[in-house]
C-alpha cells in the first residue's frame, strides 16, 4: 500500500488511542498489508472500545483498508490498432502532399 503522509499520521493516532483506550498494541505493518489480520483486529478494538472517537476510526480505518486491501481490478484490454491502407490521408505536410 503506498502511504501518503495524511494515512501514515492517521495509522500512528490509531496506534496510539488504541494503546491510550485498551492497553493493546497494534501491528500497523501487518494492519496495511494483511487483509484477515485488519479484519480480525479492527473486530476486536470494535467490540472493546468504549469511545466514540475510537470507534469513529475503527471505521475509518476499515474502509480505508478496504480500498486499499481490495483486488486490483484487471486492467482493461486494450482493441489492436487498425492496420493502415494504402489509402490511408497523411496531412502532416498539408493537404498538396497527398497525391
Amino acid at each position: 500500500m503506498a502511504m501518503s503522509m495524511e494515512t501514515a499520521q492517521f495509522l500512528a493516532r490509531f496506534k496510539l488511542q488504541v494503546k491510550r483506550a485498551l492497553g493493546q498494541s497494534v501491528d500497523l505493518d501487518r494492519l496495511t498489508r494483511d487483509a484477515d489480520y485488519a479484519r480480525q483486529r479492527l473486530a476486536e478494538i470494535e467490540e472493546a472500545a468504549d469511545e466514540e472517537a475510537l470507534l469513529v476510526m475503527v471505521v475509518q480505518l476499515r474502509d480505508l483498508l478496504r480500498t486499499s486491501l481490495a483486488e486490483p481490478e484487471a486492467a482493461p484490454v486494450e482493441a489492436a490498432a487498425a492496420p493502415k491502407t494504402a489509402e490511408t490521408r497523411s496531412y502532416l505536410m498539408g493537404a498538396r502532399t497527398w497525391r
